[in-house]
């Protein structure tokens, strides 16, 4: 006998809500002293895009207080602040770029978690 669909749902529900009651603390500073590890980044260009997806566990990507977000520099140069895990530089020239992105919380304060890595438009 299968469980109805209704059922698997409320089942997903309630451990979402127990995972975001049951967060473990975070230390008395306003940052984590720890932000999870290390900041994963995957990459793919398109055309003249490239999509980008960080993974950094329980770095807040978010505006407003108690939020992050990532710096992104191409060549050495600030493109833009993205508050999202997963976004897209798009319309880059060709040739060889340089991407860097920089976590930052939205006080200004570095996680020191970084990443760079190049990629070629044609």
């Amino acid at each position: 006998m299968s469980l109805p669909k209704w059922f698997a749902w409320f089942a997903a529900v309630i451990l979402l809500a127990a995972y975001a009651f049951f967060e473990p603390a975070s230390s008395s500073s306003a940052h984590a002293e720890a932000v999870g590890g290390p900041l994963q980044v995957k990459h793919e260009v398109k055309g003249s895009d490239v999509f980008i997806e960080c993974v950094a566990v329980h770095f807040p990507f978010r505006k407003g207080s108690g939020g992050g977000h990532i710096h992104v520099y191409v060549n050495g140069q600030k493109m833009t602040e993205v508050y999202t895990a997963a976004f897209i530089v798009r319309g880059l020239p060709s040739g060889k770029h340089t991407i860097r992105l920089e976590l930052v919380y939205n006080d200004g304060k570095a996680t020191g978690m970084t990443h760079e890595f190049d990629v070629a438009i044609r």
